[in-house]
């Protein structure tokens, strides 16, 4: 009988023995660096005993992963996306235990959000050629994008047009009059992207001055005098006031101004268009 209690006593402390070697503890963790760049990868390294098949490890910044290894140390891989101080921390899973931390500073710019994923079917632009266009010729609206789509063109005269298919996509269309007018391209549903684009329309010969009204005519010292700037389209041009003062511009025509004489005189007007504007006026004004 003391035999067999001597044998149990032995047996129990060996599995004791037995037991308390199968779990190992993690006791520390380092980064291998103390400073680091954002977007910079670092590697972080969990250390300990064993056996230890699995450490839990979270960077501090939202991110913690649980990785099962064959034993300690084990190193992994991380990059921040924003800069900041983080504590490290290293945990010990399954037949593993223990606890470590560390710092890490995280130095620079936060990366930009990735962009949006473009949409399959998307209408990217709307233009026109020619550009202004002419009374009663034909004017390509030019309609460009991804996929295919329906979309629903508004002419901004009145009129519109349903149109499908693979961009990019091209239609005519003549304006009877001289006008600025309101173009849309609409999407349908899946298509998305609307576009809207104002477009000039001027009569045959282009955008050009044609003449110049004054009132009142004589006009009083120190009294508003009112300037007209006839012509079609919208113009570049410059007027010289003939006291010295000048002024550009680029407005639609006609196009109203208004100006201030302080000296009696017989003054000289003069109208020059520019760029792609044509034409040129001049008036004499006396001041009393």
């Amino acid at each position: 009988m003391r035999s067999i209690a001597a044998f149990s006593v032995i047996a129990f402390s060996f599995l004791a023995g037995a037991g308390a070697a199968a779990a190992g503890t993690v006791t520390s963790v380092k980064a291998s660096v103390a400073s680091a760049d954002v977007g910079v990868t670092i590697t972080v390294t969990a250390s300990g005993t064993n056996p230890c098949g699995a450490a839990h490890i979270n960077y501090g910044d939202g991110t913690a992963i649980t990785y099962a290894i064959t034993g300690l140390p084990t190193s992994q891989t991380h990059a921040y996306d924003k800069p900041g101080p983080y504590t490290i921390t290293a945990r010990g899973m399954g037949n593993c235990d223990g606890e470590a931390t560390t710092r890490i500073d995280v130095t620079g710019q936060a990366a930009p959000p990735p962009p949006p994923p473009a949409a399959p079917n998307e209408i990217a632009s709307l233009g026109f050629t020619p550009r202004p266009g002419i009374v009663r010729q034909p004017v390509a609206i030019n309609v460009t994008g991804r996929g295919t789509c329906r979309f629903i063109l508004t002419f901004g005269d009145g009129n519109q047009l349903d149109v499908s298919g693979p961009f990019p996509q091209r239609v005519n269309h003549a304006y009877a009059v001289a006008d600025t007018y309101t173009v849309i391209a609409a999407p349908v549903a899946p298509c998305v992207g609307k576009f809207t684009e104002r477009l000039q329309i001027v009569a045959r010969g282009g955008e050009r001055i044609t003449g110049l009204t004054i009132d009142p005519e004589p006009a009083d010292v120190r009294r508003n005098v009112t300037i007209v700037v006839e012509g079609v389209g919208t113009c570049a041009y410059r007027i010289d006031y003939g006291d010295g003062n000048h002024e550009d511009r680029t407005r639609p025509l006609p196009d109203r101004l208004s100006h201030v004489y302080n000296a009696p005189d017989s003054y000289i007007i003069s109208v020059v268009a520019s760029g792609t504007c044509q034409g040129r006026a001049q008036r004499a004004l006396d001041v009393r």
